[in-house]
């Protein structure tokens, strides 16, 4: 990590994003990267903190003489948070001569932008896509995610309740409205239960339910008749937001877990006062990281966009500009099939986001150690970090496709 870390902070001189400071002189021999994500809707809460990150890497890259001495520089076109929208969009930074692309932080909004990048044989990456799908068995050789699986979040967090904090019996309340938060269910339950967890109580609600009283109903059912240590959420957004808040105004002060969606506190303005509540996510933003360089990072990120970052995946958006870098840099031109070569050779490259390695068969992270953070009194605070003694089956991260 020493080199990314020497990256990153060395200089913290305020740099403009690129694309607002350059791309009036940008010249015809630049490197085109087309980024086909969400800048309206829901989705720009998880697209924009991470291309915010990758911008700023942008320029970084740039001010020290770009990429095989030619300048990046950044194209967008607004998938909308609709994932009819995200073929045209990846069609449109096609159009503005992308030879590299970016796409949103899922599997279901960004394969459709994925997609288009895979058929035209340009490396395309989603941000922070965790459906394993996001690569050569869902889109394509070319589809890559900067992303843990979401099977490997889920799966870390019941490691870490099971061992780490002694809890045995969980009740799950699932949101199955998408490929994520089924993968964060499946991981979970499975790492949990290989650790001598129980799974008392297993429900379902949906990302719109205005009310889940008829889960909490359930809930309390089940936890007067056998003790529940804390209850696991697989969820995201505001869905989420709305169940830990139906929760705790129910009187049910359990300990709730969740996934990397519910990264930082921002969203805790909704629940005042909200006391044990963990989630995996990649560093904690609340500046007592016990990595130097990300608490170096996030203040440098704050200070170049004048908004504080609302989630740690703004780590994989910087990366994804790494990991481009790297393989247009190793393979000594810009052509997709060579750049693709060196990303399908990476071993435990020490980008900003964590050791990253990629095969030619598998275009996600199974093993990278993840963060738990909590909340207190409606504020977040660093926990522990904590990686799986074994990366997740292949059966299990692809669910037996």
């Amino acid at each position: 990590m020493r080199r990314t870390a020497l990256w990153l902070v060395g200089g913290l001189a305020t740099l403009g994003l690129a694309g607002a400071s350059y791309s009036a002189q940008a010249a015809d021999n630049d490197i085109v990267i087309g980024f086909a994500i969400a800048q309206s809707g829901w989705m720009t809460q998880y697209d924009g903190p991470d291309s915010k990150g990758a911008l700023l890497a942008i320029d970084d890259i740039n001010a020290k003489g770009g990429v095989l001495g030619r300048k990046l520089r950044a194209v967008f076109a607004d998938t909308k948070s609709d994932q009819t929208e995200g073929a045209k969009a990846g069609q449109s930074v096609l159009a503005q001569g992308a030879q590299f692309m970016v796409v949103s932080c899922d599997y279901d909004m960004g394969a459709g932008a994925a997609t288009v990048g895979n058929d035209a044989k340009i490396p395309t990456f989603s941000l922070c896509a965790s459906d394993a799908k996001m690569g050569v068995q869902g889109i394509g050789p070319y589809a890559f995610s900067m992303n843990d699986s979401s099977v490997t979040i889920g799966a870390t967090m019941g490691h870490w309740a099971a061992t780490k904090k002694g809890w045995k019996k969980a009740y799950v309340l699932h949101d199955d409205t998408i490929e994520y938060s089924k993968g964060i269910c499946s991981g979970f339950k499975s790492y949990f239960q290989k650790d001598g967890g129980t799974i008392v109580g297993d429900d379902v609600f949906k990302q719109d339910d205005a009310s889940i009283a008829s889960q909490i109903t359930r809930l309390k059912d089940v936890t007067a008749k056998t003790p529940v240590d804390f209850i696991e959420i697989c969820s995201y957004g505001g869905g989420d937001v709305s169940a830990v808040k139906q929760i705790r105004a129910a009187g049910i002060m359990t300990p709730i877990t969740n996934p990397d969606s519910m990264d930082g506190d921002d969203w805790t303005k909704a629940i005042p006062n909200l006391n044990d509540h963990y989630a995996t996510v990649q560093a904690s933003l609340f500046g007592d990281d016990p990595r130097p360089f990300v608490n170096e990072y996030f203040k440098r990120l704050e200070k170049v966009t004048g908004q504080k970052p609302t989630s740690s995946l703004a780590l994989a958006g910087y990366s994804v500009i790494e990991a481009f870098a790297l393989a247009i840099n190793r393979a000594g031109v810009t052509d997709g099939d060579k750049v693709l070569a060196e990303l399908n050779k990476f071993k435990d490259e020490p980008l900003a986001v964590g050791p990253t390695s990629y095969t030619a068969d598998l275009h996600i992270s199974l093993t990278r150690p993840y963060t738990i953070v909590g909340i207190k009194d409606g504020k977040g605070y660093f926990v522990d970090i904590v990686g799986l003694p074994d990366p997740p089956p292949m059966q299990l991260i692809f669910k037996g496709q």
